[in-house]
């Protein structure tokens, strides 16, 4: 497995991709890896726009260059489709083909897809959330997401779950812990 990987979150304010990235950088210095992240989130309170950038093992900047992301974790299909011009030709697309409707209208999921298609055919789309509330609630999507992109990842499951226990709060951790551990269990 390589050490480097930029990895992409892109979602909508409310989903948890800041706490995301926190795991996974908190994960990456548990392991002694160097780490860079950066956040982007415009009226993310609102339902907007959301983007996480993390290099792992990397020596550059924190913001991934276009056409550079290994992995792109998608909690919205649209905002898969948004920043899947960041993940690099053949790169691993993880998409959540549960809809968050902006201002009430929904599209196609299918639209969204194609755009991804575009740039890879690796793509793990399927409905994460209703995945998530199968193993206890829709709100550990995030963390759900992260136990499926693991594989992917230089990053060791024991390290994930020390920082899931530090990371969130008490009362969150076992649904939490949970989650990520279907998650990384997924198979289609």
């Amino acid at each position: 497995m390589n050490n480097k990987c930029d990895l992409l979150i892109a979602g909508v304010g409310g989903q948890g991709i800041v706490l995301s990235s926190i795991v996974l950088g908190d994960a990456c210095i548990m392991e002694g890896m160097p780490v860079k992240g950066a956040e982007v989130h415009g009226m993310a309170q609102r339902g907007g726009s959301v983007e996480t950038h993390i290099r792992m093992g990397s020596s550059y900047g924190p913001m991934i260059p276009y056409g550079c992301a290994d992995i792109l974790i998608a909690l919205e299909p649209l905002e898969g489709a948004r920043y899947s011009y960041y993940l690099k030709k053949g790169g691993i697309a993880i998409i959540n083909t549960f809809q968050i409707p902006v201002l009430g209208k929904t599209y196609q999921t299918q639209d969204a897809l194609y755009i991804i298609k575009k740039v890879t055919r690796n793509i793990i789309a399927e409905d994460f959330t209703s995945r998530s509330i199968k193993v206890g609630s829709a709100k550990t999507l995030n963390i759900f997401m992260l136990g499926v992109a693991l594989r992917f990842m230089p990053l060791k499951k024991e390290s994930m779950e020390r920082v899931i226990r530090t990371s969130i709060k008490k009362k969150f951790v076992d649904m939490n812990l949970a989650s990520f551990l279907a998650g990384c269990g997924y198979s289609k």
